[in-house]
């Protein structure tokens, strides 16, 4: 009975490099504030988790050291020394994970380690991996791109390599009344090449807002300090607003800078999820997510005669504007949604913790 129990309910310790929103239960049920992934990862394995935070208010010595050089691997230090209460440690990102399986390197027991590899193709990343990427026990890529450097040049066994598609919190984004057929927007920061997008639409008779912003990314706001056509403007929008804003424009654009994995991919996401059409920078690493002419657009990289464009044809044709954006939004239901992704992770924590 005990074996059968601990496999139902594994022991797992989530580790997540950022300060998890706190006290947003209430705005969550009340449908202002998206559901984070790690809160609902969380709730379904009922885990603890670890984020920036914890390091302040429980971490010992030796992390509080470790933090003021990296908090990354001051957290990677905190689940190690937890280990022995965990069956399982997820970490989400290579920062943390890298350095975690490194000290699991130096015991003889430790719990099973599953992680999200964001971009495992990065040079300084590159040795670390190849050494170590083979002793951990479960790592999920969101970009096949990604997938295949795992398995070509990392040698990352094939059964611990795990192709998923990434997540929106469908309740959160969800079609709405307000709609604009003069307005477009994109958001994020991660490889945008918003340079690119103003050329394509500076004359153009249309409203163009971006969010410009991004918790996660470090790339420079190139909006910033830049004089921007008088039908464009970019700011920092909270959640609400960004979902408001998907609302009232006639379809998203994301314009990227040549990459191999999945940047981009959360704003495609949650304006698909809004039912909106997205107009998106095909990439070496975006591919996986639409499907030209059912779901979305496709432009090369850079080519802003290429992006005015589609976007002309998508405001000169509103109904395949309207068809691709309610495709977007099946593909979400059908694949995409933020319970795909937690049943996809907690799926594979409860194996590999059995």
């Amino acid at each position: 009975m005990a074996e059968r129990i601990k496999k139902s309910h594994p022991r797992v310790l989530l580790l997540i490099p950022s300060y998890a929103k706190k006290g947003i239960d209430e705005a969550i049920s009340s449908g202002s504030h998206p559901n984070m992934d790690y809160y609902a990862l969380k709730s379904r394995l009922n885990a603890d988790l670890a984020d920036y935070a914890t390091l302040d208010e429980t971490g010992g010595q030796l992390v509080r050291l470790a933090k003021r050089l990296s908090k990354d691997t001051a957290l990677a230090l905190y689940g190690f020394f937890n280990r022995d209460r965990y069956d399982v440690i997820y970490s989400n990102g290579e920062n943390v994970s890298i350095p975690l399986n490194a000290l699991f390197m130096l015991v003889g027991h430790r719990p099973s380690h599953v992680l999200i590899g964001h971009h495992l193709s990065t040079p300084k990343k590159r040795l670390f991996l190849r050494s170590l990427a083979g002793k951990m026990d479960s790592i999920f890529v969101y970009a096949d791109t990604q997938r295949h450097y795992g398995l070509e040049y990392l040698r990352i066994p094939e059964q611990k390599l795990h192709l998923i598609p990434f997540h929106a919190d469908h309740r959160f984004y969800h079609p709405m009344a307000s709609r604009s057929e003069k307005m477009i927007c994109s958001a994020g920061l991660e490889w945008r090449d918003y340079p690119t997008l103003i050329s394509a639409v500076e004359g153009l008779d249309i409203e163009v807002k971006l969010a410009a912003a991004s918790p996660w990314s470090h790339h420079n706001n190139e909006t910033e300090n830049r004089e921007l056509p008088h039908n464009v403007s970019a700011r920092r929008y909270e959640y609400a607003e960004l979902r408001e804003l998907y609302a009232s424009s006639a379809f998203v654009v994301v314009p990227l800078y040549e990459n191999d994995f999945q940047a981009g991919v959360t704003t495609i996401l949650e304006a698909m999820a809004m039912g909106k059409a997205v107009i998106v920078t095909r990439t070496i690493g975006q591919k996986d997510v639409i499907i030209e002419g059912e779901n979305g657009l496709y432009v090369p990289p850079g080519d802003a005669a290429a992006l005015r464009t589609a976007i002309t044809h998508l405001l000169e044709n509103p109904e395949e504007a309207r068809r691709l954006g309610e495709n977007g939004r099946k593909t979400i239901e059908q694949n995409m949604s933020l319970d795909h992704w937690v049943d996809r992770i907690a799926n594979v924590i409860e194996k590999v913790a059995a």
